[in-house]
């Protein structure tokens, strides 16, 4: 089993080659189960997932089931403003992404590219080249290249990943490198660059941590909304805010102050899109793992899906090579390190087997509640909230 670690390496040592997909294994149906993407349809939703030219090239096992189970992809790491893509302030290496967007495109599902602004992963030159007086030249230039080489492709970009952050900036904005570089309306720059290079992609916001009912996670989401409100009343071509859904087993998440703020996204006339969803298990009492993982994702596919128009998952396989500090292997996804399905697969499953069906017209008041919650996964929470949890970021 190749790891996630050795998947995201490979692909810094990743030769082209041409369609390595080809004669690539299926994998058997699961017995009773119904494919998540087939599920989503009937919703009119598409259920995706996370990928990157690594696991096409030597991951034979985890394409058959991308293929099998999932309707959309996104690529994690090879679009990303680093080395693998900027290897040097003056070159553009797209063969990693060119990959998984060739294999989308052979399979008929879209793609959504991630992400042209972020605050991490940079490419080692940078901080040694860019500065106040290029920084907006050097952000721009990026965004103009690289959504112009994927122009007509891409359904999608995440624009400006992640820009709140606790900085002590009354915007709620994370400083460096973009706000410090460029200024606080790098978001709006961002947003025109890139609905000028692509006037078809979809342009996203995605954020993180917003999820949960923590004092850290109340205050991003009111700083989040208010930056949507000014860059909608700004004229800035945003279309949709993609919420992470990075959970934590052991945090309760806020379904009242979420319900009210997905209602208000959607009442900018924003789309919404869960982007990366998983589930932290490392505090969870061992016993109680695999419910509560899986009681999560049905809590909030119950919650946010009647909102959104996609829901995507971070990772679909779980990797041995993560663990736990108590040596176990920590089980965030749907499906084990032998592909095998987890109860987290059949929550999700029937999750969104209950959502209503999504248009992009449909108005607030017009879906269900989503607070009303399952009986079946309504569990005491209270018994998992052993540990304090930090917002990391």
């Amino acid at each position: 089993m190749i790891s996630r670690r050795a998947l995201l390496k490979s692909a810094g040592m990743y030769a082209a080659i041409a369609h390595p997909w080809l004669g690539a294994q299926t994998l058997p149906s699961i017995p009773g189960a119904i494919p998540l993407k087939d599920i989503g349809q009937k919703s009119g939703r598409r259920i995706g997932v996370f990928t990157v030219a690594g696991v096409m090239a030597f991951n034979p096992e985890l394409v058959a089931l991308t293929a099998r189970e999932f309707s959309m992809v996104a690529d994690m790491n090879d679009l990303k403003f680093s080395d693998r893509l900027r290897p040097t302030p003056d070159t553009y290496e797209f063969k990693y992404g060119d990959t998984v967007v060739q294999w989308a495109e052979q399979h008929s599902v879209p793609i959504r590219g991630h992400c042209l602004v972020w605050w991490n992963v940079l490419p080692k030159w940078f901080n040694s080249y860019v500065n106040a007086s290029n920084g907006k030249q050097v952000m721009t230039d990026h965004i103009t290249t690289t959504v112009k080489h994927y122009a007509g492709r891409m359904y999608s970009w995440d624009v400006v990943n992640e820009p709140i952050y606790h900085d002590h900036r009354p915007d709620g904005l994370r400083f460096h490198p973009w706000v410090e570089f460029v200024g606080p309306d790098y978001i709006d720059v961002a947003f025109h660059t890139a609905g000028a290079a692509d006037p078809k992609a979809r342009l996203l916001l995605n954020e993180c941590y917003i999820e949960h009912n923590t004092p850290s996670e109340i205050e991003r989401r009111g700083q989040l909304l208010a930056l949507l409100t000014r860059l909608k009343k700004s004229g800035v071509p945003i279309h949709g805010l993609g919420i992470q859904g990075h959970l934590r087993g052991n945090t309760p998440i806020d379904k009242p102050g979420m319900l009210t703020f997905v209602k208000q996204v959607k009442d900018l006339g924003l789309d919404i899109l869960i982007t990366e969803m998983d589930v932290d298990d490392i505090d969870v009492p061992v016993p109680m793992i695999d419910q509560v993982v899986a009681r999560k994702y049905g809590e909030f596919i119950d919650l946010v899906g009647p909102y959104a128009s996609s829901i995507s998952f971070e990772w679909g396989f779980d990797d041995p090579h993560l663990r736990r500090p108590d040596g176990l292997i920590r089980r965030p996804d749907m499906f084990d390190e032998n592909f095998q399905p987890t109860p987290a697969y059949t929550a999700v499953s029937e999750a969104l087997g209950r959502l209503p069906r999504y248009s992009s017209s449909t108005t607030t008041s017009e879906l269900n509640s989503p607070l009303d919650i399952p009986q079946a996964l309504q569990v005491d929470e209270s018994s998992t909230l052993l540990f304090a949890s930090k917002d990391a970021r």
